[in-house]
């Protein structure tokens, strides 16, 4: 087929991935990271200028959990966490290299400067022992442990008199999204240590987070968890009294906690007001909220539909973020004058012709209620002929997570090979309401299986999709519920891609790492009085009912779903006679980094999807 689009392999491969954005210290320029493969990379420069490298050579990566959290910004200088483990700062001109302040431990992660710059709090964790540190900036003194006791911490923030702290923590069995905690201390003394603290907000079905104090120092503000949605609340510090300043009806005012440092909403310069996204049903909106009434405006981001890792500017009322679209790849975006710039610095591309707006369908649930979709229209050079091309249904990670109308790469380089794409946000997808997110308790590989199934079907009926030629693709949680759609309804989809996926309930819930080690108590029940159903809903164990032929990847070094997982699965659909490929990749853990991974990746996919499809 003629390829149409630039989103080739060598395209993919070289995609930079922009994760996160801050204003430089002067309030103007802007510090950024990227990555590309395994390695990251710290960026500084004015918003139109060519960028210049702050990081040196060094790998930028923030170690905890899935990532995250990898630098920050103070008033003169930047701080970022190395691969080693180790914490560098340096001020942010091009003609400075960067001075180790920690020794290499093994995982730390957002760092915060105190308002006078000498010191720098950071999360750690030790042989799974978490907490919070302090360190002088100029690495003079060893590293003190600071708070501790929680089994997990993120988002250590400072007050402005440099005397309060706050930050979020949670415990097993829990996940940050169901029950997590804000806590404040007052600190002194030499070393540095906690004189005081308390619980501020949260606890069970009361997921609070992102805490943040007010330029003025008169506020803590906070993110809770509250029935369907979330509410932004403002505690008052000489008072000791709270207010919610906004109620979410219809939005969440955050995404699901999977990585540190995420950032959804932060104060204005002038303490008046704050800015915020609001999230629902894949897309994402701009507002600013007023302290003094809760009175509220939204501010234009188009063409921008979905946005995240929001900062405002300490010397004006600047804004900056990162965000997408279908046909935007993820930009470094800027509000000046009330008029939104963006910069193309992952790539430049030509709108529109490579990925098509994908329209939202929806679908009947058995028990009542919708479910949710995505399904992306054929490019024009193979919708000629008006019939429906091969489709490929993707199933998401997570499974606590969701597709959103953001730039897709996948999307785009499988539409300009003449594919069909479609993405399915099963009952469990986070920014439909708490209710829709919690429909997942305890029935992981239920409903996500039988929505999976409705949403191909209703593509079918609606004429979006060939019911002789669909496949279904997931990785990690996705990947799981691909194996399970293949055994429940062979013949469905006539092929099915599997990248590192959940096979074994038992195993994984044993065997999986720390941030995730009690997920499954959410996700299925309990691994000991609940046994049998993790062993029914266990997709090694429901391997002879799969039919159809079955792609597996995996990464060799993957320390999150064990690759003995896949390599069971492979032989036994092997002695089945059901046509398998398998493909281990050396150096790769759970997710594909590496530029020769990816390109050898996809082109087997399409090998494989044109070969049965």
């Amino acid at each position: 087929m003629k390829n149409i689009s630039p989103v080739t392999v060598d395209f993919l491969r070289k995609l930079p991935r922009i994760n996160d954005v801050r204003f430089a210290p002067d309030g103007k320029d802007l510090v950024w990271s990227e990555s590309v493969g395994k390695q990251g990379i710290l960026y500084a420069g004015g918003f139109n200028e060519s960028p210049y490298k702050l990081s040196d050579g060094r790998n930028l990566r923030g170690g905890l959990g899935y990532g995250g959290g990898d630098f920050n910004v103070g008033h003169t200088q930047v701080v970022f966490t190395d691969a080693s483990g180790s914490i560098y700062t340096c001020p942010y001109k091009k003609s400075n290299s960067p001075i180790s302040i920690t020794p290499a431990w093994p995982y730390v992660a957002a760092p915060a400067f105190s308002p006078d710059g000498k010191w720098l709090l950071y999360c750690y964790s030790n042989n799974e022992i978490d907490g919070i540190a302090v360190v002088s900036t100029q690495g003079s003194i060893w590293p003190t442990q600071l708070v501790n006791g929680a089994d997990f911490y993120m988002h250590p923030t400072w007050h402005p008199d440099g005397e309060l702290i706050a930050w979020t923590e949670w415990d097993h069995p829990n996940m940050p999204w169901d029950a997590s905690r804000v806590r404040m201390a007052e600190i002194g003394g030499t070393p540095l240590q906690v004189v005081k603290e308390k619980l501020i907000a949260g606890g069970a079905e009361q997921a609070a987070s992102q805490p943040l104090f007010s330029p003025d120092g008169m506020w803590l503000s906070y993110i809770i968890r509250k029935g369907d949605w979330d509410d932004l609340v403002l505690l008052n510090l000489e008072e000791n009294t709270s207010k919610i300043v906004l109620h979410g009806e219809g939005f969440h005012l955050r995404e699901p906690d999977w990585i540190q440092g995420m950032r959804s909403y932060a104060w204005n310069f002038n303490s008046s007001s704050l800015v915020h996204f609001r999230y629902a049903y894949g897309k994402t909106t701009l507002w600013e909220v007023a302290v003094t009434d809760g009175a509220t405006h939204q501010i234009d981001i188009h063409p921008v539909e979905w946005a995240v890792q929001l900062d405002v500017s300490d010397k004006d009322d600047g804004i900056i973020f990162l965000g997408s679209a279908p046909q935007i790849p993820k930009a470094i975006c800027r509000i000046k004058d009330k008029k939104i710039e963006i910069r193309r610095s992952s790539a430049e591309l030509k709108a529109g012709c490579y990925c098509s707006e994908p329209l939202e369908i929806t679908f009947s649930l058995e028990e009542g209620g919708k479910g949710y979709g995505f399904y992306y229209p054929p490019l024009p050079e193979y919708s000629k002929n008006k019939a429906p091309l091969p489709l490929i249904l993707h199933v998401h990670g997570g499974p606590t997570s969701a597709f959103t109308r953001s730039f897709n790469n996948e999307a785009a380089y499988f539409l300009s090979r003449g594919f069909g794409y479609a993405q399915v946000n099963y009952r469990g997808s986070s920014g439909y309401g708490y209710a829709y997110q919690d429909a997942l308790r305890h029935q992981w590989g239920v409903v996500d299986v039988e929505d999976t199934i409705l949403f191909a079907q209703t593509l079918i009926e609606q004429g979006y999709a060939d019911a002789n030629r669909m496949a279904v693709m997931g990785s990690s949680a996705g990947g799981f519920t691909v194996l399970l759609t293949l055994a429940s309804k062979p013949g469905l989809f006539r092929a099915g891609i599997c990248s590192y996926g959940v096979s074994d309930l038992l195993e994984d819930a044993l065997n999986t790492h720390k941030f995730e080690k009690f997920y499954h108590q959410f996700l299925v029940g309990d691994v000991k009085k609940d046994k049998q159903r993790f062993i029914t809903r266990s997709p090694i164990f429901r391997v002879d009912e799969i039919k159809d032929p079955v792609a597996l990847f995996h990464g060799e070094e993957d320390k999150v779903v064990s690759l003995n997982q896949t390599l069971a699965i492979h032989q036994k659909l092997i002695q089945n006679g059901i046509p398998c490929e398998l493909k281990v990749y050396p150096g790769e853990g759970h997710g594909f980094r590496k530029p020769e991974t990816l390109a050898d990746y996809y082109e087997r996919i399409v090998v494989f999807l044109n070969r049965f499809l």
